[in-house]
């Protein structure tokens, strides 16, 4: 079962948010900005309400117009406010917007953010008219096709074949778009749904960058197989609270849940952060690839970098 979403602009009003979540969908589009002139009147309130759910991955976009890609990523960024929590998307479909203008607007997107990912909405009709650009410049696409009728977003789900989720332009669909008339409580009218097929922590983790990913057992298994490994310290036997090895890994383990959280107490420069970061300093690049998967080594190289010794 795919988790639903939706996407909405001023023509749905005023959404209400809580409702929306109670009725099983976990994330949402809302539009932001468009060109360089517009800004959604209703955004303010999408913004503040979304970033209440629990659960609940908020999204905004910005619909591309032709012409200058960088000041609409600008104009974007200035009307969004901080987007650092959201999922990013740029709806390139119409007025003029192409490829080439839409990777000036990623590229500076990304420069003003620190590389934040951005979805791109890219419909594979439009692609077709646009002569099948190559949109590698996107961390991923949010393809759009429909299915007759209206209703429940599981009910329209069921008519999807398998073929809408199929990769075009050099990157693979993770989203899709798939009614224009899903009904979902705390929406008036008709709304845009939207379907993804894997986890919530997938999703978040696609949509925010791999270092907010949640830290599994297994990863911080790994963690502490490689810091006993490179450490000095004696495996623990008998009382292992004793051994300062043990007790590093243990508070890093125990303590954060997110490589985001132990980059942030490696920052504060407070006890917990020189725990961390003791348990930490022994690692190099090279050791974290030799011992741990790709993903889970680019991660924790990421958190040396940002909070190794003298680090911020």
């Amino acid at each position: 079962m795919p988790l639903y979403g939706v996407d909405v602009a001023s023509y749905q009003g005023r959404p209400s948010w809580p409702r929306v979540r109670e009725s099983g969908i976990r994330f949402a589009f809302s539009k932001v900005t468009e060109g360089t002139g517009y800004t959604n009147p209703t955004w303010a309130h999408n913004r503040s309400e979304m970033l209440k759910l629990d659960g609940f991955l908020p999204g905004a976009y910005h619909f591309l117009h032709g012409g200058n890609g960088a000041a609409q990523a600008r104009y974007f960024l200035g009307k969004a406010g901080d987007v650092s929590g959201f999922a990013v998307a740029l709806d390139v479909e119409a007025s003029g917007a192409n490829a080439s203008t839409a990777e000036d607007w990623v590229r500076e997107f990304k420069e003003r953010t620190g590389g934040h990912p951005v979805i791109g909405y890219f419909p594979r009709w439009y692609w077709e008219r646009q002569g099948r650009p190559d949109l590698g410049f996107f961390d991923t696409i949010w393809q759009s096709h429909y299915v007759n009728g209206s209703g429940a977003p599981s009910s329209l789900y069921a008519k999807v074949p398998a073929s809408w989720w199929s990769s075009f332009g050099g990157e693979s669909v993770s989203i899709l778009q798939f009614s224009s008339s899903g009904r979902v409580p705390g929406i008036s009218g008709d709304c845009d749904v939207n379907a993804y097929r894997g986890t919530f922590e997938e999703l978040r983790a696609l949509a925010l960058g791999e270092e907010d990913m949640p830290l599994s057992d297994d990863d911080l298994r790994k963690i502490r197989d490689i810091v006993w490994n490179t450490d000095t310290a004696p495996a623990p036997s008998g009382a292992a609270a004793d051994n300062p090895t043990w007790r590093h890994v243990n508070i890093v383990r125990d303590t954060y849940t997110s490589v985001q959280e132990v980059k942030a107490a490696l920052a504060r420069q407070a006890p917990d952060g020189e725990v961390a970061r003791a348990a930490l300093a022994g690692l190099t690049a090279e050791q974290i690839a030799e011992a741990i998967p790709p993903e889970l080594a680019g991660r924790v190289a990421a958190l040396l970098s940002a909070g190794g010794p003298g680090g911020a």
